[in-house]
């Protein structure tokens, strides 16, 4: 099987990556797409042709077509779903941040050629090309602000965790982003990676973390909540998987978006099915450790795509617990849309399968520069200047470029 090297070699750069750097995943690189399907604010589209019908009816119709038509591809198709199409699945809330008409809420496409690749550890990459930071994240007073905000939500009982995000954003003068994903990717050895490239943006999803997976009618899912640094220096590093793994704090946080998630399987599995594996284990990735569960369970019988996301998106872990609350709250604290920030990103087989990420870690080529969304759970011990330092912490994969 090729590495991704001698595929780009070959083929050109990829349209679009699901990359990983776990050996136990399949990696595809695809090029070309022969039909995509958008759900945009103006409506949903197929090849950009506005179809007048329900958007949910035409999304699921599409994904059969797409899946009886690759019966004998590895993929039926590949794309993302932005943090915003939640307007969609919670129609009965009304949000305030919405997403303008050059940006998708939902994309997919089937794809035009297919090759999967292996994982060669040596075929790394760098770029001479450097990321310019433009704009930071909020200021610590004003962090402590939205903290102390969201604390009154807390005490007044609306809301047991909230996930609080802000972006940074960054300029890269000569734009070639599967070349800046190749070195980040050298970095981050992401577990969940993906990229895409389109004339309007870029994805450059660099996740440690997995949203979804279902293997023949088992579905899995891997909620990330605790997070602290990693050192080079061994003791020290130790000194701080043990803090994470003996936090109170982190295990209570960590908890609630476990019951959340296991409650959201629950919509869609058979009864007794759930289990919890390895709850609490940490996990430690290139420049931060992680708390980690897996929660699986046995899908009911004939449930589709549609049915699974309106379960289960978004992912528990970047909203906070309750989770329509929390997205309420959210809505009124952050400053702006997330778009793929905290989405979801990944592909569904012939066969019904599926593999998505969570959405962090991700860089967007947007409107001429790059964002870079970085947050997390905000609970009533939180300390607004802890919690600042973890969001700035969370784009450390991105200095070497700086």
């Amino acid at each position: 099987m090729p590495n991704l090297k001698e595929l780009n070699n070959q083929y050109g750069p990829p349209d679009l990556l699901i990359d990983s750097f776990n050996s136990k995943d399949k990696r595809y690189a695809i090029w070309g797409f022969e039909e995509i399907l958008q759900i945009k604010k103006s409506g949903i589209y197929l090849d950009d042709q506005l179809i007048k019908d329900d958007w949910d009816k035409v999304f699921q119709n599409t994904i059969d077509k797409w899946k009886g038509e690759a019966s004998n591809k590895q993929l039926a198709c590949a794309g993302f779903i932005s943090y915003e199409f939640k307007d969609y699945l919670y129609k009965h809330i009304k949000f305030n941040k919405k997403l303008d008409d050059t940006f998708p809420y939902l994309w997919f496409c089937k794809p035009k050629i297919i090759k999967e690749y292996n994982l060669n550890k040596s075929d790394y990459s760098t770029t001479k090309e450097k990321l310019t930071l433009n704009q930071d994240i909020i200021s610590l007073k004003n962090y402590n602000s939205k903290i102390n905000q969201i604390k009154n939500y807390l005490k007044n009982g609306d809301v047991y965790q909230i996930n609080f995000t802000d972006k940074k954003n960054f300029e890269l003068n000569e734009i070639d982003s599967f070349n800046l994903y190749k070195t980040l990717r050298s970095i981050a050895k992401p577990q969940e990676g993906f990229f895409m490239k389109t004339d309007d943006f870029d994805i450059l999803s660099l996740s440690p973390e997995s949203f979804l997976k279902i293997e023949d009618g088992t579905i899995e899912t891997s909620p990330i909540k605790g997070t602290r640094p990693s050192s080079i220096n061994k003791s020290v590093d130790l000194k701080l998987i043990n803090e994470l793994q003996n936090s109170t704090k982190d295990k209570a946080e960590h908890l609630m978006i476990v019951d959340l998630m296991r409650n959201d399987l629950g919509k869609i599995c058979k009864f007794k099915s759930i289990q919890v594996n390895q709850l609490y284990a940490i996990e430690t990735f290139e420049t931060i450790h992680h708390m980690v569960t897996k929660i699986k369970g046995k899908l009911n019988q004939n449930i589709n795509e549609l049915e699974i996301l309106k379960a289960l998106f978004p992912g528990g872990s970047i909203t906070g617990a309750p989770k329509e609350s929390a997205m309420k709250i959210i809505d009124k604290l952050e400053l702006e849309p997330r778009k793929i920030y905290t989405g979801s990103a990944g592909y569904i087989t012939p066969h019904g399968n599926m593999k998505f990420n969570i959405c962090i870690r991700t860089l967007l080529r947007y409107n001429n520069n790059y964002e870079y969304g970085v947050g997390g759970g905000i609970v009533w011990d939180s300390i607004a200047k802890e919690e600042w330092n973890e969001a700035h912490q969370k784009s450390k994969i991105l200095e070497p470029l700086l």
